[in-house]
């Protein structure tokens, strides 16, 4: 048996004494995912670890596989689920610190009891580290991508969510803008909106602009574009409770709504249509 077959092997034997003084090194923090008094469960990192530790192994002794094909869906694996509990990317690379010092110390041990010389000592000890290098760097960009459609989904849905259509008849609906509008979120509304309209056979949408405080120039190209494209799918709009800044930054950029009706506010456009006196 050759030296690293002789590694792998002492490596896996030790497997759950590794496992054990990793998780013997956990603080007490609870803020902390990883903390002794927390809420994740010892058996899961326990597993999870053991699994990291089998895959780690295979490096020394794997001649006809890439062992990082296995290090890397570990990673991926794990990454997804931290991603998933919002566990800070700090509290993870702190763990893999951890890890590496207990794993360091029984390569060390298998070291000394070989009597390996300095050059092979140095050959694993180099193995070894670019093994849990590359663990680390697939974790910390598998993390990432993962971050990023999360809250890419919770952007969408949080524009979803910040401009319905909300239907008042079969004929009429309103659509409540609130907040800042910035371009991207303005042009979601106006695609989604125009969605919606050719969905439901709505004759008139009522814009509540009471909420927006204020507006830039591709907001208000958009909102004018939104108008618009509304009226070549036989849609009116009625523009309700825009605020004087709002209307003064219109008029600056030379967009003028003399087409469209306005009214101070919803209440007042709903009024109007005698919405009020059809619900008694």
């Amino acid at each position: 048996m050759n030296l690293y077959h002789e590694l792998h092997d002492y490596i896996k034997r030790h497997t759950n004494e590794i496992t054990d003084q990793w998780l013997y090194m956990r603080g007490e923090d609870v803020t902390s995912y990883y903390s002794s008094k927390s809420s994740a469960s010892t058996e899961q990192l326990r597993e999870e670890n053991f699994e990291l530790i089998q895959s780690l192994s295979k490096v020394f002794i794997s001649e006809k596989t890439d062992p990082n094909l296995e290090l890397k869906d570990w990673a991926e694996r794990i990454s997804e689920k931290r991603a998933g509990e919002q566990v800070p990317i700090h509290q993870v690379l702190e763990q893999f610190s951890n890890f590496r010092k207990v794993l360091w110390d029984y390569v060390k041990g298998f070291a000394i009891e070989s009597d390996l010389s300095l050059d092979q000592a140095m050959d694993i000890g180099q193995m070894c580290n670019n093994a849990q290098d590359y663990v680390i760097y697939q974790f910390s960009k598998h993390y990432y991508e993962t971050s990023i459609r999360q809250i890419h989904t919770q952007q969408q849905l949080i524009n979803e969510l910040s401009a319905p259509v909300i239907p008042i008849t079969d004929q009429e609906a309103i659509i409540p803008l609130i907040g800042d509008l910035d371009p991207e979120r303005t042009k979601h509304i106006q695609e989604h909106t125009l969605a919606q309209c050719n969905q439901h056979p709505y004759e008139t949408l009522f814009l509540d602009m009471s909420g927006v405080q204020n507006i830039d120039t591709l907001v208000a190209h958009h909102l004018y574009q939104l108008i618009q494209s509304l009226d070549l799918l036989g849609v009116k709009s009625v523009i309700c409770g825009m605020n004087p800044r709002v209307a003064q930054v219109a008029i600056q950029l030379g967009i003028h709504f003399s087409n469209v009706p306005i009214k101070s506010t919803l209440y007042h456009a709903l009024d109007e249509i005698s919405f009020f006196q059809n619900r008694h």
